[in-house]
């Protein structure tokens, strides 16, 4: 009888792997992986043990902190605004968009999108490139996974979607840094986005997570597959461009304090000419 990956696997898992918890996670991490996902289609029973096997794979407590304390949740608006809006990054917008403008108007035309609403994203997510992430990507989406049922499925797909990443660019899983929830790179694309949405804006062959020209054309390219509609500079409140960039963090706060930050942005940039 010839035996398919899954039954294979799952063999191999219930015969090889030792007793305990973390081994314990392990097995019930891979069985949602092989039974929620079309993994075997894209790696061999090798490949997938290995990934299981390497020393790096662990568990993540203090990512079950960090969703326990998230502050779009645990805070009013005012409190979660005063996180971002400090002088050292608003006047990091001002900068950062005066040293990549020639980028952002060739986005802005293209797209038609609003150059200030890309700068606040990147400098709310990742401070514009200097706070991308503390996590390893795997663990964070591995520990989801095993830990929180309202997120586990969610999490298996991320899982997969990221070692689909992993196979196409030929790095290890292991490798990518990110956010707790699992976001990486400057723009902070979970894996699903980054490999549906992101593009390769400067044509050079491969889409960069860490490359300003990819990052700024994947959010811009992003948000127009949301909804942020064509010639439209209505910001305001449930807008078609407010919920576009709720589409990236889904949370009202979070939309809002982009819009704000953004407002603020201008007025400075104004005053800067």
């Amino acid at each position: 009888m010839k035996l398919n990956i899954k039954t294979t696997l799952y063999l191999y898992f219930c015969f090889s792997v030792l007793f305990g918890q973390e081994k314990g996670t392990n097995y019930k991490v891979f069985n949602k992986l092989i039974n929620e996902t079309k993994i075997e289609e894209h790696y061999s029973i090798n490949e997938i043990r290995t990934i299981f096997e390497n020393p790096a794979l662990k568990e993540e407590p203090e990512v079950l902190q960090r969703f326990k304390k998230k502050p779009e949740k645990i805070k009013t608006y005012k409190q979660y605004k005063a996180i971002f809006f400090t002088e050292e990054r608003l006047n990091g917008g001002v900068d950062f968009y005066f040293q990549h403008k020639n980028l952002l108007n060739k986005i802005m035309l293209e797209f038609d999108i609003d150059p200030l609403i890309l700068v606040s994203i990147v400098g709310i997510e990742t401070s514009y490139g200097k706070k991308s992430g503390e996590y390893s990507v795997f663990n964070s989406l591995y520990t989801q996974t095993a830990n929180l049922p309202k997120r586990s499925t969610w999490a298996t797909k991320e899982l997969y979607e990221l070692l689909l990443y992993s196979k196409e660019q030929n790095v290890s899983p292991f490798s990518l840094y990110g956010s707790y929830a699992g976001a990486f790179g400057y723009g902070q694309f979970i894996p699903s986005s980054f490999n549906k949405l992101s593009i390769d804006y400067d044509k050079n062959g491969e889409k960069n997570p860490y490359g300003w020209e990819d990052v700024l054309g994947s959010i811009a390219f992003y948000l127009t597959e949301n909804g942020y509609p064509e010639n439209n500079h209505n910001f305001s409140f449930r807008s078609p461009v407010w919920r576009s960039i709720r589409t990236y963090n889904r949370s009202d706060k979070y939309a809002n304090t982009i819009i704000d930050f953004r407002n603020e942005l201008s007025r400075r940039v104004f005053l800067s000419y």
